[in-house]
């Protein structure tokens, strides 16, 4: 990659200037951090704005605000009601969406770039002018709350959110990720408004654009985007440190489910530590695809689960590393002993030469297929920002991947597995 020139000032912190399509990033005054990636193959342009003040610093009496408010940006504006808004939209063929995670919440969108202006239009309409009547705040609050009771019927996501209760406890990473039922039941036109009003502050925000579009005038608009909003009130509350349990939790619940399911996790580095990319490698060999020893001791060799594997997490504050099977009742205890022995055996010895560059070649095929959209790679270096890295993490990141060695992996296998686990059992009561 060129060299990207970089120019300070006392009064602005940078500009960045790319003589080809090197990203170019400037960072404004009310804390607001562009960054513009030229692409020139197609005919897709992207802006993705991410804050970073997502769910879990909500209270837990408002907890679901976050997500409440973001289906409601595109639902009114001062402009337009939410059927106005939608014909808008969709009169030009392109898309906009809003949703929030524990460490941020973002809006979007993507366009044609002859429609990209106009339709950057809209995009300030909603992040700027949202009128969130009550009739639509209505109308969102029960969609969201039949989000929550669907959940309840996917037996990955009753257990997914069972662990995280009891990996994560007393902190927000534990709670719904839409929410308490009964809390987002209750949640009020002004709570959503005020809600809004603090989520919106530039501080620590990350817009990203992505596409064929001249620089010169997509500056301007930034530029115009930015002059009117100032950093405002006081910083967001800050997430409380996490406190994973000291010994072995187990829990087990009785769903009417037909088939049973296991879940098991333990603490695992967030992204930029220094062992994040051995986790990764350590995953893709164990647990990540149809050849792991997850999956073929497990499933193929001993027929005791229906699905079988593993995959690891990260919150900015604390990640996690997670095995899980499903299987029929019977087999819920043997599919339970037989993935700790698997478990068992990654800690004995170091990967072959072959497995570890298996497990490579896999991660760095599915970080390049899920760059080929605009709309992806405008994702990835809004998320790393928020994470706490920088944007040039997503071209660091293949590269520490690269590095890691059978040694490492192993190293980092036995310093995960030490910890005892928490354990979740879904049970089916049938």
């Amino acid at each position: 990659m060129k060299k990207i020139l970089i120019f300070a000032s006392l009064l602005m912190t940078s500009a960045l200037v790319a003589a080809s399509d090197d990203p170019v990033l400037r960072v404004f005054p009310n804390g607001l951090m562009w960054i513009h990636k030229p692409i020139h193959h197609n005919g897709i342009s992207v802006a993705r704005l991410m804050f970073p003040s997502g769910t879990a610093v909500e209270p837990a009496g408002e907890a679901g605000v976050t997500r409440l408010m973001t289906s409601l940006l595109f639902k009114g504006t001062k402009k337009k009601n939410a059927l106005a808004f939608a014909q808008a939209t969709e009169g030009m063929g392109v898309s906009l969406d809003a949703g929030a995670q524990e460490d941020y919440w973002e809006m979007s969108e993507q366009a044609t770039t002859d429609r990209f202006d106009p339709f950057f239009d809209l995009f300030e309409e909603a992040l700027f002018q949202p009128t969130f009547p009550e009739e639509e705040v209505k109308k969102e609050r029960q969609a969201q709350v039949n989000a929550i009771r669907t959940n309840k019927e996917s037996i990955f996501q009753v257990a997914h959110e069972l662990l995280d209760s009891k990996l994560y406890p007393n902190h927000p990473y534990g709670r719904p990720e839409d929410g308490d039922e009964t809390v987002v039941a209750g949640l009020t036109q002004k709570q959503v408004a005020d809600r809004y009003r603090s989520a919106l502050d530039p501080k620590g925000a990350v817009l990203v654009t992505v596409g064929d579009l001249p620089l010169d005038k997509l500056t301007k608009r930034v530029e115009a985007l930015v002059k009117d909003w100032p950093a405002h009130g006081p910083a967001a509350p800050a997430v409380p440190p996490v406190k994973y349990p000291a010994g072995q939790v187990m829990a087990e619940e009785l769903d009417p489910f037909e088939q049973s399911y296991l879940m098991m996790a333990w603490p695992a580095p967030v992204i930029g530590d220094p062992d994040y990319a051995a986790v990764k490698v350590l995953n893709a060999w164990l647990g990540a695809g149809m050849s792991s020893p997850l999956f073929m001791k497990v499933r193929e060799e001993k027929g005791l689960a229906y699905e079988v594997a593993s995959f690891s997490s990260s919150h900015r504050l604390g990640g996690s590393f997670v095995v899980y099977a499903g299987m029929s009742p019977a087999n819920l205890e043997a599919a339970q002993a037989r993935s700790e022995a698997v478990i068992a055996e990654a800690v004995k010895a170091p990967l072959s030469a072959e497995d570890l560059e298996s497990a490579k070649r896999f991660i760095r095929g599915h970080f390049s297929m899920d760059h080929q959209t605009n709309g992806r790679q405008a994702w990835y270096l809004c998320y790393y920002q928020m994470m706490g890295q920088t944007w040039q993490y997503d071209k660091k990141y293949p590269e520490d991947i690269q590095k890691v060695t059978s040694d490492d992996v192993l190293r980092v296998a036995k310093k995960i597995f030490a910890h005892p686990p928490v354990i979740i059992r879904i049970r089916s009561n049938k």
